[in-house]
């Protein structure tokens, strides 16, 4: 059998009546949809469906580790202190905006247990991106650390100017506390579980995502988005395990689950929806244990990983490079590893063989997801990632895929096109943003993604290019208009374009073209402080290349932005 026969056959096998995927008609927001019959109805059943015994470790921060029974005692108090003391409710924005501690992990299950909107807030935002975050979002609460803490004082009086009467809980706190904040380890509101009525269609998280906006746009997920971007991926997970075990002759009932607990480095930032929704919450769901890194290190990586007996990895190929060519490689134990995955950027070809190679018991896999379908699109891995490792997996038997021309037209397989999804795990809106969630979701709940992609004859996606004007370093997305809004408030310039260029480890690099004012000139070196004292760090141009001459355009205006990418590219060869 071909490999679309053996996925399908498993996909078709998993989803039959009765089976833990089983599917049927659902209609949601005036669609009619597949969703997935023993899904959990509500986030909060997958917290209190956890099989784990009190005593298993849950997650592990540097020296510290924390139990299921501790952490289930504490999700309980914050939870309760949410409503007692701040009189939180259902569907209220309760934001969230640290590193990754443990504290991050238990205030997004607080808060999915009291079903509040958990606001996952860049960590690495600048304190003026604080702020919008809190206002668009409307947050009442801010659960943070002291670095967001202290970043955010300047903008409390703006904040409140505007209406809006933040509280913060401060994690880990040092030094003195504004006001309006209270240490977290002062909260506790007992620990009866919280009788609330919730929504399953309701809002259970909002992720910020960089794109064509001067500011992010906040990605509303429902509690069904949620739970079903987590079927998603125990589905096509088990497909394709199965499906390779069928294709090598092995009976493939017997390659439903894997052997023991499930250990987790988690490398990326909890903020974005790999982390969270991709990463945390499956392997909570299966009771396994996650092993936390407040910053990225690839010799810490490799430490933690023979000292954790870490099974599964994944983070941007960036990540990975970096541990393979770390110094300290072949020095560390990484026989525990079983799972290398990716995303975020394409892996490079060199990358997965050396994975293969020098990772004894890894495979290499990989996924396509964005905010908008509250993670995972497609996933692919084992010998299927072998045979086609130019794509980036299958979708989950639930979720519809096309790709269509400039008219809508629906095209063949192989012919390129926009990327269009729909199914229960795509989005519900853009927060405050009407306009840009009807260019985005269409009349039929299809979510045009920008991404130009092939869909082949064995319903593998392949992404070729990118319509939208986005920026990936080193896994962070970055708007060009945001970084475009901010330097064109520079008083020297008159025009501004900014633009990936090519970067061996991370990707991309931001750079800008700059056109100044008649009888201004640019200093390259204060647009970048500028441009820092306003935007995150990983935002800040790298490379700023000045125009005498106006921007190259198109008869309509529109700035010539591949032009400026490869005359930048063939500057920096």
């Amino acid at each position: 059998m071909s490999a679309a026969s053996l996925i399908t056959a498993m996909f078709d096998a998993l989803g039959a009546p009765g089976s833990p995927f089983e599917l049927a008609e659902t209609e949601v927001r005036g669609h009619t949809i597949k969703t997935y019959v023993a899904a959990p109805a509500e986030t909060r059943h997958i917290w209190l469906g956890v099989a784990a015994a009190d005593d298993d470790v849950y997650i592990v921060y540097e020296d510290e580790r924390m139990t299921y029974g501790a952490a289930r005692k504490r999700v309980l108090e914050i939870a309760n202190a949410l409503i007692t003391d701040y009189g939180v409710q259902p569907g209220d924005s309760v934001g969230i905006s640290m590193r990754n501690y443990p504290e991050w992990v238990l205030s997004w299950w607080a808060a999915q247990m009291i079903g509040a909107c958990a606001v996952e807030m860049n960590a690495f935002w600048a304190g003026e991106e604080l702020q919008y975050g809190v206002e668009d979002s409307g947050s009442r609460v801010l659960i943070c650390d002291i670095e967001r803490h202290n970043s955010l004082l300047p903008h409390l009086a703006d904040i409140k100017a505007n209406g809006l009467d933040l509280a913060m809980i401060v994690v880990r706190p040092l030094g003195e506390l504004h006001d309006s904040a209270t240490p977290w380890d002062e909260l506790d509101g007992g620990t009866d579980i919280p009788a609330v009525e919730i929504d399953p269609d309701g809002r259970s998280a909002i992720v910020y995502t960089s794109g064509t906006t001067a500011f992010p746009k906040g990605v509303v997920h429902s509690q069904r988005n949620v739970v079903s971007n987590l079927m998603n991926m125990g589905l096509v997970t088990v497909a394709l395990r199965m499906a390779e075990a069928a294709a090598q002759g092995e009976d493939p009932s017997g390659a439903t689950g894997e052997e023991g607990r499930t250990i987790m480095l988690v490398a990326v930032p909890l903020f974005h929806v790999t982390g969270s929704h991709c990463v945390m919450l499956p392997i909570t769901a299966t009771g396994g244990q996650l092993v936390l890194m407040y910053k990225w290190d690839a010799s810490k990586a490799l430490e933690l990983i023979e000292r954790e007996r870490v099974t599964h990895f994944t983070g941007v190929p960036t990540m990975t490079m970096d541990m393979l060519a770390s110094p300290d490689f072949e020095g560390r134990d990484t026989s525990s590893i079983t799972s290398m995955g990716s995303g975020g950027a394409p892996n490079p070809p060199h990358m997965v063989s050396e994975v293969n190679s020098k990772i004894e018991n890894a495979s290499a896999g990989i996924g396509y997801g964005l905010s908008e379908v509250s993670g995972i699109a497609t996933l692919n891995g084992g010998i299927f990632y072998a045979e086609k490792p130019g794509t980036v997996g299958v979708q989950p038997s639930c979720s519809e895929m096309k790709v269509v021309d400039d008219d809508g037209n629906e095209q063949a397989p192989g012919e390129r096109g926009e990327l269009c999804i729909r199914g229960p795990h795509v989005f519900v809106e853009y927060h405050n943003k009407p306009e840009e969630t009807a260019q985005s979701l269409d009349g039929d709940g299809w979510f045009h993604t920008g991404d130009i992609a092939t869909i082949d004859e064995d319903g593998f996606v392949a992404i070729v290019d990118r319509a939208k004007d986005v920026i990936i370093r080193g896994g962070e997305n970055v708007g060009s208009a945001e970084i475009e809004a901010v330097i064109a408030h520079h008083e020297d310039v008159h025009e501004v374009a900014a633009f990936g260029v090519p970067h061996e480890r991370l990707g991309e690099e931001v750079a800008i073209a700059v056109h100044p004012l008649s009888g201004r000139s640019v200093n390259p070196a204060v647009l970048q402080q500028h441009a820092a004292e306003h935007l995150a760090a990983y935002k800040v141009p790298t490379h700023v290349f000045v125009y005498a001459d106006p921007l190259p355009k198109n008869p309509n205006g529109k700035v010539l932005k591949r032009q400026l990418r490869d005359e930048a590219t063939a500057k920096l060869s």
